[in-house]
C-alpha cells in the first residue's frame, strides 16, 4: 500500500547531494523545487518519494527553513543530540527537562518569571524534574543501603530564565542547550610567527627519505631554537620562547599523513597505503567483465608430463628437474567463475593467447577427463578483459588478438592490485585452501617456508597438477558459498544471471580462426590447399586458382577441430571445408595419433585412405583422449615448431577413394575433379607427382636421349 506523505513547504531533502524543497504536494504526489536554482522542479509520486526516503544518500529535514530551526543550528557544533558525548548529552537532557517543566509550572500559575516568583516555586520545580527524568523516590531503581545518589543542582533565576529564552527562540528544540563549552578557552596565538615557523619545519625534518625517528626530528628542531636565539641575542633582539618537546611532537601529529608517508617511502608506496578501496565496478550480467592473471604456484613440481614417479628408480628420479609452473587465469567478475585455467612454463604471449582463447569454449570435456563430477560450462563473449601490465599481455601478440576480437581491454596502472580485485582475491584463496593440500609447498615467503625441504619432497607432474587444479576449480570452488555473493556459490550464480540477463555470443568460428588460428602458408593446388593430410578447398580457392598468379595462400588451422580452416585470398578471409568428409570435431592430435597407428601397417604406401584414417582415430583410447584434452592445458601442447616438424610426416594428402567412386554427387564445377597436368619445365618447387607404389611403371627408369660435345673427335 502507497503511504501519502505530508510535507510542509519549510521542508528540506537532499538525495544524491541535490536539495529540494516541497512546492506542492497532491493527492498523486509532490513538486519539489532544487534550492538556489528556483524554476527548477521534479516532480515524484508518492510511491517514489517512499523508496526516495529508503536511499541512503537521502535525507530529509524537517521545518529546516523556519527561523527557529535555523537559530537552534546557529550555535551548536551537531545537529542531533544523538551525536553528543554521553556526558553532554545527559546535560543536555536535564536542561530540556528543567525548561520543559518551568514552562509547565509557569503556564499552572505555580511559577513566575521572576526571581521571587522562582523562589516560592523552586521546589515544586524540583520535583517536576524529578519526574520527568524519572528520578522520583518512587520511579528510581532500588539501590542498596549506603549507596550514593547523585541529584543535580537546579539552576539560578537568571540562569534559567537565560535557558528558557533560548529553548522558545529555537522552537522548543533542545540543540539551543547544548552547553557551549567548546568555544571556551584561551583562543589567542601562543607563539609568535617566527616560533611557528620554526616549529613547522619538524615536519620537513621527519619526512625525510632517510626516515628519521620522531625523537630525532624533534631533538633537531629544538637546536634551530637555540641556534635561533644565540643569533638573536648576539644581534640585541629578544629571544624567543622554545616550546616543548611535546609541543613539537603534537605539531608533528597534525601534518598530512599522506605527505610525510610520500616523503619517506615515496609517491606510489604512499598511494597504495592510502588508497581508498571500494566494491570495484558495478557489472549485472556473466562475462561483463572477466579479469585476467597469471601468478607462480606456490608449489614445487616435477617439470614432466610423466605420470610414472613412484615406477621410477631412485637415481631416475635425481635427474628430473623440478621447478614452479606459473598459472594463467581469468575469472568472471559477476559470478566469480573461473572461465579459463591454463599452465605455463614462463609468463609468455603464447599461453596467454591460449587462456583467453578459452574463455569462448565449453570445457566441460576437459573436466571429464580430470575426472571432475561439475561441468565447466562458462563460456560466452567478453564486454571487458582486464589484466594487469606483464609483458604477455602488453606484447603486440595478445593486444592484436584481442583487438581482432573486438574485446575491450583495460590495463589499469602497475602497482594498483586492487584495481584487478577480484583476480587477486581468487589467487589468495587457491593459496590458502588448495596449496596447503600439497606437497612440496614453497609457502608465501621463506621466513614462513623455515626449514620445509619443498624440493625433496615435490612429487607433482604436470598431468597430475592440472588435474588437481581443476578438481578444486570445477568440483570445489564454483560449489562453495562465496563472500562476495553473499553465500551464493559461483554455479548457481552463473545460472540466475544468465536466466536473468543472458550471456554475450562467443565469436563465430571464422572469427576465432583468424585470432586464434596456426598462422600457415601453403601452396595452392588443383584440390585446394593442404594441412595435415587433409586437402581444403572452396569457391574462392578455385577462383584463384584460375585467375590468380599467386601460389602461397595463408591459412589459419584451429588445432581443435581440423575439420575446415580459414584461408585469405586477396584481402578477405574465408572457409575452406575439408574434401574429406567424416573429420568435423577432429582435433590435430587425434588426426596424428591416428595416421602414426596406420603408419606402421602401410608404411610403403604414399596415399592413405581416408576411412582407414577415421577407423583408427576411432580406435584411439579414450585414455588416450582424456590425455590430450589434460595436455592442451600443460606447456606440453602442440606448438607451432610441432606443426611445421610433422608437417613431413603428413606431407602426402589422405585420399577419399570411395567418395571419388560415387558416395558424393559430382561438382558442378568440371576442374574440381580434374586431373592437374604440369607442363614439362615447371618450376623447381612444384610438388613431385609420386606414383602410388605397385604401379607397373614405377620401378622402370626412364631413358632419355643426351647430347654432348667432344673435342677429341
Amino acid at each position: 500500500m502507497t503511504i501519502r506523505f505530508r510535507f510542509s513547504k519549510s521542508d528540506m531533502i537532499t538525495t544524491a547531494g541535490v536539495a529540494m524543497r516541497p512546492v506542492e504536494i497532491t493527492g498523486s504526489g509532490g513538486i519539489f523545487e532544487r534550492v538556489g536554482q528556483p524554476g527548477i522542479t521534479e516532480t515524484f509520486s508518492h510511491d517514489e518519494l517512499s523508496q526516495l526516503m529508503r536511499r541512503p544518500d537521502t535525507s530529509y529535514y524537517p521545518a529546516y527553513f523556519d527561523l527557529a530551526a535555523q537559530e537552534a543550528r546557529r550555535g551548536p557544533p551537531v545537529h542531533q543530540i544523538d551525536e553528543l558525548p554521553p556526558k553532554v548529552r545527559r546535560l543536555t537532557l536535564w536542561r530540556k527537562a528543567v525548561c520543559d517543566a518551568f514552562l509547565t509550572l509557569s503556564a499552572a500559575g505555580d511559577i513566575n518569571r521572576t526571581h521571587d516568583g522562582f523562589a516560592r516555586g523552586r521546589a515544586k520545580l524540583s520535583e517536576e524534574v524529578q519526574r520527568l527524568l524519572g528520578e522520583t523516590p518512587e520511579t528510581r531503581r532500588r539501590a542498596k543501603p549506603g549507596t550514593d545518589i547523585v541529584t543535580r543542582q537546579m539552576p539560578g533565576s537568571r540562569t534559567l530564565f537565560q535557558w528558557v529564552r533560548k529553548y522558545e527562540k529555537a522552537g522548543f528544540s533542545a540543540l539551543a542547550l547544548i552547553p557551549e563549552t567548546h568555544r571556551s578557552g584561551n583562543k589567542a596565538p601562543r607563539w609568535c610567527p617566527r616560533s611557528e615557523a620554526l616549529m613547522n619545519q619538524v615536519i620537513e625534518t621527519y619526512a625525510d627519505t632517510q626516515r628519521p625517528t620522531k625523537t630525532q626530528a624533534i631533538k633537531e628542531n629544538l637546536a634551530l631554537f637555540k641556534a635561533e636565539n644565540q643569533r638573536r641575542v648576539e644581534a640585541g633582539a629578544e629571544a624567543l620562547a622554545i616550546p616543548s618537546a611535546a609541543s613539537i611532537r603534537r605539531r608533528l601529529n597534525m601534518a598530512d599523513p599522506f605527505y610525510v608517508y610520500a616523503k619517506r617511502h615515496g609517491a606510489a608506496a604512499a598511494a597504495s597505503r592510502f588508497t581508498l578501496f571500494g566494491s570495484g565496478p558495478d557489472v549485472q550480467y556473466p562475462l561483463e567483465r572477466v579479469e585476467m592473471d597469471e601468478n607462480r604456484l606456490d608449489v614445487i613440481s616435477l617439470l614432466t608430463l610423466s605420470g610414472i614417479w613412484d615406477h621410477l628408480p631412485r637415481e631416475r628420479q635425481e635427474r628430473f628437474e623440478s621447478g614452479r609452473r606459473w598459472l594463467y587465469i581469468a575469472i568472471d567478475c559477476a559470478t566469480k567463475c573461473v572461465v579459463s585455467m591454463r599452465l605455463a612454463e614462463t609468463p609468455n604471449a603464447d599461453d596467454a593467447i591460449r587462456a583467453l582463447r578459452d574463455i569462448f569454449e565449453d570445457k566441460t570435456p576437459i573436466a571429464k577427463a580430470a575426472g571432475c563430477e561439475s561441468s565447466w560450462h562458462h563460456h560466452g563473449g567478453i564486454g571487458t578483459l582486464v589484466t594487469d601490465m606483464g609483458s604477455a599481455f602488453v606484447s603486440d601478440d595478445f593486444q592484436g588478438t584481442v583487438a581482432s576480437l573486438g574485446v575491450t581491454a583495460h590495463l589499469p596502472p602497475a602497482g594498483l592490485p586492487w584495481l584487478r580485485g577480484h583476480i587477486e582475491s581468487f589467487f589468495r584463496t587457491l593459496g590458502h585452501q588448495l596449496m596447503p593440500l600439497l606437497a612440496g609447498r614453497t609457502f608465501f615467503d621463506t621466513v614462513q617456508r623455515g626449514d620445509y625441504p619443498s624440493e625433496q619432497l615435490a612429487c607433482l607432474c604436470d598431468d597430475d597438477l592440472i588435474t588437481i587444479l581443476l578438481t578444486y576449480i570445477v568440483d570445489i570452488y564454483h560449489n562453495q558459498p562465496h563472500g562476495s555473493l553473499k553465500g551464493e556459490t559461483p554455479n548457481a550464480a552463473w545460472t540466475r544471471l544468465v536466466a536473468e540477463h543472458g550471456a554475450l555470443p562467443a565469436p563465430d568460428g571464422l572469427t576465432l580462426r583468424k585470432a586464434f588460428g596456426r598462422p600457415l602458408s601453403r601452396k595452392l593446388r588443383g584440390d585446394g590447399v593442404m594441412f595435415s593430410g587433409l586437402t581444403y578447398s572452396c569457391d574462392a580457392l578455385r577462383e584463384a586458382f584460375l585467375h590468380s598468379s599467386e601460389r602461397i595462400v595463408e591459412i589459419r588451422a584451429d588445432l581443435r577441430d581440423i575439420g575446415w580452416i580459414a584461408v585469405k585470398v586477396g584481402a578477405t578471409w574465408y572457409p575452406a571445408i575439408a574434401n574429406q568428409s567424416g573429420f568435423e570435431s577432429v582435433s590435430y592430435d587425434q588426426l596424428r595419433e591416428g595416421m602414426r597407428a596406420i603408419r606402421h601397417k602401410y608404411r610403403k604406401d604414399a596415399l592413405i585412405d581416408a576411412p582407414v584414417v577415421l577407423r583408427a582415430i576411432k580406435r584411439i583410447s579414450e585414455a588416450n583422449r582424456r590425455a590430450f584434452a589434460l595436455r592442451e592445458l600443460t606447456p606440453f601442447h602442440v606448438t607451432d615448431a610441432d606443426v611445421e616438424r610433422s608437417q613431413a610426416a603428413l606431407h602426402y594428402p589422405i585420399r577419399s577413394d570411395a567418395e571419388r567412386l560415387g558416395d558424393i554427387s559430382p561438382s558442378s564445377d568440371p576442374l574440381v575433379d580434374g586431373i592437374q597436368i604440369s607442363p614439362r619445365g615447371a618450376a623447381s618447387n612444384e610438388t613431385p607427382n609420386i606414383a602410388a607404389p605397385g604401379d607397373a611403371h614405377s620401378d622402370k627408369r626412364e631413358r632419355r636421349n643426351r647430347w654432348r660435345f667432344n673435342d677429341d673427335k
